[in-house]
């Protein structure tokens, strides 16, 4: 499978273009679209990272490839959901503050609302095994969609064998010992810094 196909012009033109309409327009731009997002994102805030990639970086073209992987980075390493500080930035970015309030309450609203008509009746729908079938095959589809995603997202990585190494690290260093998210976070942080910006300068080169 070959590079993804680079979205940098049709992004700057899409993002110019909202940005360009009156705030009100913005506003609704984005309640509707992370209002679905919060209607139909299932398997935990991961789940909506497909969508992300989906549709703000190949439908409407308000984000890079490049800077979707940087948001769900510092997403993921700053507190709170990482669905929840997404929509903040995207909504700021395109808004300001007023848009990322507007971004976040309407990604929560969905779900808020299920909530409070469901747990009524919780121990109907938990021990309801058409619905845990549901569930499950909703989960298995969800994470082939997050795969796929992260595999698009992959592609903007330098391929070279300090990544590839610090990739296998922090995999084992997760999946396999169980280790705690954050340190891996931190240690991708100083790797990034040492390797892409001191040792660049001391090789005499440019960061």
């Amino acid at each position: 499978m070959g590079p993804a196909p680079e979205h940098a012009p049709e992004a700057a033109t899409a993002e110019s273009a909202l940005k360009e309409a009156s705030l009100a327009r913005r506003l609704l731009a984005l309640t509707l679209t992370f209002g679905k997002f919060g209607g139909i994102t299932f398997g935990g805030g991961y789940a909506i990272v497909a969508l992300l990639e989906e549709d703000l970086v190949r439908r409407k073209g308000w984000l890079t490839q490049d800077e979707l992987f940087n948001i769900i980075t510092v997403g993921e390493s700053t507190p709170g959901p990482i669905a929840v500080n997404t929509a903040t930035f995207v909504g700021y970015r395109l808004a300001g503050v007023l848009g990322g309030f507007v971004a976040t309450a309407a990604l929560v609203f969905p779900a808020w609302l299920v909530i409070v008509i469901v747990s009524g009746f919780y121990l109907q729908f938990r021990e309801n095994t058409w619905v845990a079938a549901a569930l499950g095959g909703i989960r298995v589809a969800a994470i082939v969609l997050i795969a796929r995603a992260f595999l698009r997202m992959g592609h903007g990585v330098p391929r070279n064998k300090a990544n590839a190494l610090a990739f296998a690290l922090a995999f084992l260093l997760v999946a396999v010992l169980g280790q705690n998210a954050l340190w891996v976070v931190v240690g991708g942080l100083l790797f990034g810094v040492l390797w892409y910006g001191v040792r660049p300068r001391l090789k005499g080169g440019k960061a």
